[in-house]
């Protein structure tokens, strides 16, 4: 009977061949109904738990962290699959070796390898993440990562139903801020790092929503939309890589309407632009003869003003902390081009800044908030060259992984949302984002089927 093809991609090129070389002991596992369930439970609540930020903990912990390590003994327990090297594995080792010439030229040792620490505890959420997508635990892991966003999806609206009929306000849940042409917006975070954040880790569930709603699993497609409308809430530049993520996870179920189609890809495109420009900076007044505009609004990401004249028209305009924030990443880059200003040292970057008069003292401390120039600032050249290497291959992996299963599809849609918002995000610093890429490498070494209904086993039912 012949061997069945990986999951992810039918072409044996992605892999590195490595039977050339000894082989080592193998080690063979009875598995333990109890201990699958065990795992399956942990697995879950890792995943559930993987987006949230309170309470805060030192060192940037959070409560997914204290479920991590029994997770990660469970897997093991289970079994460590055999696997030929892939380039995703490959593409990491050279990520984290792209990292060390900054930790050489820090100014603070302990600061750098402590972050240091932090990229080898996500590849660890990498490893364990592939070795129980290998175990069976596929749907599981959707599931996982669908609850993530919805549990706090649920939570952010049940909260702004509370503030719309005069509960109390609770800052962890999400406040009212002024914006721009919005005036005062309540603006959910739900129990995240910050509404951005809280954009960031729907984004990274949407797409499973979808996938499981498709599944003919339609309790999900209630999750799915509040999903949305969650999102919508959080008034976050990180929604145009959320509309990224929900149009490729929809793409196959809406086939059979091809204007609807073309109607979502043409809001997804103002959505990025539109989403983006406000990220860069915001328009305060537009005077031309006796007419005018004028937003009155205080955006505390505001951080200078500036003017243009386009004919006879006046545009004043504010510049945005994000917009910023990406110059001071730039000038440092040009500063310090081959191995940065070291390893998670951008504060010394965004202090100067400040003391120059650039940045307000609320953004003296802040960090890049942009993965690939924040990359170019903390490790030069070579780590920027290191991560977009991996993002590479982690792009083709996600196109193979999308041709032939929905929890596939879904995974790589969820990356590619993220890879748009990576543009006003640390994206690598985030546990679902490397859970994801886990996922996707994970079935790559899975045996395949079509993007028939996947059981816990990634198989299609028999």
């Amino acid at each position: 009977m012949p061997s069945a093809a990986p999951l992810c991609g039918r072409k044996r090129l992605q892999t590195f061949d490595l039977s050339a070389l000894p082989k080592a002991p193998v080690r063979v596992f009875l598995r333990s109904p109890m201990l699958d369930r065990i795992a399956r439970a942990l697995l879950l609540l890792f995943l559930a738990t993987i987006g949230v930020n309170w309470p805060q903990l030192p060192l940037n912990a959070s409560i997914a962290d204290f479920v991590f390590v029994p997770l990660a003994i469970a897997i093991v327990a289970i079994g460590i699959p055999r696997s030929s090297w892939h380039r995703s594995d490959l593409a990491i080792v050279i990520y984290l070796f792209g990292a060390l010439p900054a930790i050489a030229v820090s100014t603070d040792l302990q600061v750098s390898a402590i972050e240091f620490l932090r990229e080898l505890y996500l590849v660890a959420i990498y490893i364990v993440i592939a070795f129980a997508t290998r175990h069976g635990f596929v749907k599981t892991i959707g599931r996982g990562l669908a609850l993530s966003g919805t549990i706090l999806a649920i939570a952010g609206l049940l909260f702004v139903i509370l503030q719309l009929i005069g509960g109390p306000p609770w800052y962890p849940m999400g406040e009212v801020m002024q914006l721009p042409y919005l005036g005062d917006t309540l603006r959910l975070r739900a129990l995240t790092a910050s509404e951005a954040m809280f954009a960031c880790v729907l984004t990274a569930s949407a797409p499973f929503a979808i996938a499981l709603c498709s599944d003919r699993m339609r309790q999900w497609c209630a999750a799915a939309i509040a999903i949305v409308v969650a999102a919508m809430f959080t008034v976050s530049h990180a929604i145009a890589g959320f509309s990224i993520g929900v149009l490729l996870s929809a793409w196959r179920p809406f086939a059979a309407w091809p204007q609807l189609r073309r109607l979502a890809i043409a809001a997804v495109v103002i959505i990025v632009i539109g989403f983006n420009f406000a990220a860069t900076i915001s328009v305060r007044s537009i005077s031309r003869g006796g007419s005018s505009y004028t937003d009155a609004s205080n955006y505390f990401h505001s951080v200078d003003k500036g003017t243009m004249h386009v004919g006879s028209t006046t545009i004043d305009y504010d510049v945005m902390s994000y917009a910023r924030i990406k110059q001071v990443a730039w000038r440092t880059f040009l500063e310090h081009p081959i191995a940065g200003i070291g390893l998670d040292r951008f504060h010394i970057a965004t202090m100067r800044a400040y003391h120059e008069g650039q940045l307000p003292q609320l953004y003296s401390e802040i960090d890049p908030h942009s993965t690939l120039l924040g990359r170019l600032a903390e490790s030069g050249a070579i780590g920027a060259a290191t991560l977009l290497f991996l993002w590479i291959v982690w792009i083709g992996m996600a196109r193979d992984c999308a041709r032939d299963s929905l929890i596939g599809v879904a995974a790589a849609a969820a990356f590619a949302g993220l890879l748009v918002n990576s543009l006003n995000a640390d994206i690598m610093n985030f546990r679902f984002l490397w859970a994801i890429a886990g996922l996707m490498r994970g079935l790559y070494d899975t045996a395949p089927n079509s993007s028939t209904p996947l059981n816990d086993h990634g198989h299609a039912p028999r």
